[in-house]
C-alpha cells in the first residue's frame, strides 16, 4: 500500500486517494486545510500509508506538499524514503538543529521532514515553543502540510498536535479497527475541541465487507472530509 498512488496511479487505491484529495481540497470554501494531521486509534491501521500517498497525490496537483514524520515513538518514513535520520523533527524541537531538516523527495512538489532520533519526552516536544515556531514557518512556505502522528489512543501526542493543526484525519483498517477504538478516539478528538475532517476506512474489499461498510456509516453516517 505504501506508494501505491506512483506504483499504481490508476488503480482503485489510487483513484480513491485522488478523491481523498478533491473531499480535502473542496472542504473549505476558499480555505482548505493547510496543516492535516493523520492518525490512528490504535497501531497498525495504515495511517502511515494513508499519509504517504495522500501527500504524493497533492504534490501530483501541483501544489507544494511536506510530508513530516510527527510519530516519535515509531517513525517508518525516514525507511520508505531513505533518508538519514540523524537530524530532524525531534532534533529541530529539542534545540539541537535548525530549520535546515526539510529533504527533498525524488517527487516533484513534495519534500520531508523525518522524525530525528526518538526522544524520551515526545509529548513534552510537540507541545513546546520551538513546535509553535517552526508551525508558523512551514506554513508560510508550503502550500499543504501532512502530518504522520502517533495513534490516538496510546499516547497523548497526536491529541496535542490536533489542538494546533487545521483538521485531523482517522485512518481505520476494514476488519481489525472496533468501532469502540474509533468511538474513543473521535470522543478524546472532540474533548479537546480539535477539528475531524473524517474516517478512511483502509483496507476495504465493498465485495467482502458490505456490512461492515454499513456498520460504519449507520454509526457515523457520512462523516468524511468534505464535511
Amino acid at each position: 500500500m505504501e506508494e501505491i498512488i506512483l506504483k499504481e496511479p490508476r488503480s482503485v487505491f489510487g483513484e480513491s486517494y485522488k478523491r481523498l484529495r478533491t473531499a480535502i481540497l473542496l472542504s473549505s470554501a476558499g480555505n482548505s486545510p493547510k496543516n492535516i494531521l493523520v492518525t490512528s486509534a490504535v497501531p497498525g491501521e495504515g495511517k502511515t500509508a494513508t499519509s504517504l500517498n495522500l501527500a504524493l497525490t497533492i504534490a501530483q496537483g501541483e501544489h507544494s506538499v511536506l510530508l513530516v514524520d510527527s510519530d516519535l515513538r515509531k517513525p517508518r518514513i525516514h525507511k520508505i524514503f531513505g533518508l538519514n535520520n540523524e537530524k530532524g523533527l525531534s532534533t529541530y524541537l529539542a534545540g539541537a538543529s535548525d530549520i535546515d531538516i526539510i529533504s527533498k523527495a525524488v517527487v516533484p512538489n513534495l519534500n520531508i521532514i523525518p522524525s530525528g532520533p526518538i526522544p524520551p519526552n515526545p509529548s513534552e516536544l510537540l507541545s513546546s515553543a520551538h513546535m509553535q515556531h517552526l508551525l508558523v514557518t512551514l506554513s508560510e512556505k508550503f502550500d499543504f502540510i501532512i502530518w504522520d502522528a502517533a495513534p490516538l489512543l496510546t499516547v497523548t501526542d497526536s491529541l496535542i498536535l490536533s489542538k494546533i493543526l487545521d483538521g485531523t484525519i482517522i485512518v481505520a483498517k476494514a476488519g481489525n479497527t472496533t468501532y469502540e477504538s474509533v468511538s474513543r478516539a473521535l470522543k478524546s478528538l472532540h474533548d479537546v475541541e480539535a477539528r475531524f475532517l473524517g474516517l478512511v476506512i483502509n483496507g476495504l474489499d465493498i465485495k467482502k465487507n458490505d456490512y461492515y461498510y454499513q456498520y460504519y456509516h449507520e454509526g457515523y453516517g457520512d462523516q468524511d472530509v468534505t464535511r
